[in-house]
This record gives structure tokens, C-alpha cells and sequence, in this order.
């Protein structure tokens, strides 16, 4: 039997719900190991953030690796999406999980009060960049939206 295009889609759609699979396997690892961190580091509500941001990261990727082939979509936007959530996700626990171990709380508006002072003006900057790259995620989700309402 002679592979189509179909096939060819259908090929590209289970590697990419597999990815996302891995994706969210790392995240939530990640997200574990974060909880730990609230023993030593600097800013622990911060680290208790760093661990929820990364377990539910990747309770959404489980979901969404789950969903894919409803979504329908495939090719650049496929990569598109996967790409910009991905980084923003990593982004945004990578981000938390600094904040908590410099006690960088500019970022942290509601607790960052009650952190300690002490992260370096490069340091707030670096966790600033990395927060505000969680904005991806808004990206992808709006993108699936979009593909969403394009299949019904």
C-alpha cells in the first residue's frame, strides 16, 4: 500500500502529540523538583509557584498531547503552536524558579513584598524577560483557538 498524504499528516500529528507527551513528562519532573526547592531557597513562596507552574504546564501539555489530533492542525502552524507554548512554558516556570532561588520579586506583584530583598538588578531583569516570555503561551492557545473555530 502506497503511503498518502493523509497517512503523511496523520504520521506528523502522533509525533507531534508524542512530543508534547515528553514535553509534559519534563515539566512536570521539573515541577517536582521545584517543590523541593522551597527548602533553600532565598524566596520559598516563589519556589511553591516555580512547582505549581511546572505540574500544571504539564497536566496541559498531557491534555493538549491527547487533543492534538481533534485540533487539526498540521504544517507550519503545527510547529508554530508547538514551538511558542512550549517556550512559553518553559519560560514562565524557568522564570519562577529564578525569582525563588535570587529572591528577584519585582515581577511578583501580589508576594513579592513579602520576599526578601537581595536579587541583583540583572538578575530582576533576567526573571522580567522570562515571565513576560510566557506571553507565547497566550499565543499558542489563541492560535488553537483560531484553528478551532476554523474546523467546526
Amino acid at each position: 500500500m502506497t503511503p498518502t498524504i493523509s497517512d503523511s499528516n496523520a504520521d506528523a500529528q502522533r509525533h507531534l502529540a508524542r512530543t508534547l507527551v515528553w514535553h509534559a513528562a519534563l515539566l512536570s519532573v521539573l515541577g517536582l523538583v521545584s517543590g523541593f526547592t522551597t527548602l533553600f531557597a532565598k524566596a520559598p513562596s516563589a519556589a511553591l509557584s516555580a512547582h505549581s507552574i511546572g505540574l500544571l504546564e504539564g497536566a496541559v501539555l498531557f491534555g493538549l498531547a491527547g487533543a492534538w489530533r481533534l485540533i487539526g492542525v498540521s504544517g507550519r502552524k503545527a510547529l508554530i503552536i508547538k514551538w511558542t507554548l512550549l517556550s512559553g512554558f518553559y519560560a514562565n516556570w524557568l522564570g519562577a524558579q529564578l525569582a525563588s532561588l535570587w529572591s528577584a520579586r519585582q515581577m511578583f506583584v501580589v508576594s513579592g513584598t513579602a520576599m526578601p530583598g537581595g536579587a541583583a538588578p540583572w538578575m530582576e531583569w533576567i526573571v522580567a524577560v522570562l515571565l513576560n516570555l510566557s506571553v507565547l503561551a497566550f499565543v499558542a492557545f489563541a492560535l488553537i483557538l483560531w484553528q478551532a473555530r476554523a474546523q467546526r
